[in-house]
């Protein structure tokens, strides 16, 4: 059996195929496109007019590359979870795809979010300790998960730049602000040090490529990141404006403007951690979504 899954984010649209052999997982295609569905809406609490037409676009463009899978499914995360307006988006949706768009919950998120990532781990031969926590840091939400709990925690790269940072290149007070935000939220969520910290989403992804040109695309690619090179990256993205960063190597136009700020979200959670390194895996929910609904 053949399944597609397209998930509407914040920050990105993506899409994965896979086929069931039996049992066993193989992924067909991958793709993203950055669509910022979020835009304004930690501020308007809806979903901007532009912002729902590009990621319809691209959900049908998705939706035609897909139209051979037994199954489709269409999922949404943070930004149509705080959008006052959902209802549209997903009506059109419905319209395009003939598919309900299901809404996942912060706690659906990050159960599939580890459980993708668990699954990379074992497929790539990864040694880990347990606990294994798993963090998915999204455009409006990153949620921290072990086997035992899950969070959902309101600190994503989009909704911390648009809310703190005002300045091109960022001024020092503004990230500031952001590293106080994820501080006062990972209060409620503490993390096992004796465990693996193992992070998924675009920009962990985006700091293993720049870092060390890992190459990311398979889904089952495990990478470590060092946290002083983290913050050597840091230091580097946030002293730049815009228009110079697009010129760095391996960072997506579609994230050249909240990069700092989710590199803020990993160097403060890596610190809560204690830890000197962490993991970095390709695999994340869209992984989990599809083996939880494919029971494999």
């Amino acid at each position: 059996m053949r399944a597609a899954v397209i998930s509407a984010g914040t920050n990105s649209c993506r899409l994965l195929i896979v086929r069931n052999d039996d049992g066993q997982l193989r992924i067909e295609h991958h793709d993203i496109r950055g669509t910022r569905l979020g835009q304004g809406t930690d501020v308007t609490g809806t979903l901007n007019a532009d912002a729902m037409q590009r990621t319809v676009d691209a959900i049908e463009h998705f939706a035609r590359l897909g139209k051979g899978a037994g199954k489709l499914f269409v999922i949404g995360t943070s930004a149509l979870r705080d959008a006052a307006n959902a209802s549209q988006f997903i009506a059109r949706v419905r319209d395009i795809t003939g598919v309900e768009l299901h809404i996942l919950t912060g706690e659906e998120e990050a159960r599939a979010s580890f459980d993708g990532a668990r699954w990379a781990l074992e497929q790539a031969g990864r040694d880990f300790h347990e606990p294994l926590t798993v963090v998915d840091i999204g455009g409006g939400s990153t949620e921290i998960a072990t086997r035992e709990r899950v969070a959902s925690l309101p600190i994503g790269a989009v909704r911390l730049t648009e809310r703190f940072v005002k300045s091109d290149p960022p001024k020092a007070e503004e990230l500031g602000a952001c590293r106080t935000a994820v501080r006062l939220v990972l209060d409620g969520f503490p993390i096992d040090r004796s465990g693996t910290l193992t992070f998924v989403g675009g920009t962990a992804d985006t700091a293993a490529r720049m870092l060390y040109a890992y190459d990311m695309t398979g889904l089952t690619r495990v990478a470590e990141l060092d946290l002083a090179d983290l913050e050597d990256l840091l230091a580097l993205v946030s002293s730049l404006p815009v228009e110079q960063r697009k010129r760095l190597h391996a960072l997506p136009e579609s994230r050249v403007d909240i990069f700092p700020t989710g590199l803020v979200i990993i160097d403060e959670i890596v610190r809560c951690a204690n830890a000197d390194s962490f993991l970095v895996s390709e695999s994340d929910l869209l992984i989990g979504y599809v083996r939880e609904h494919l029971r494999v």
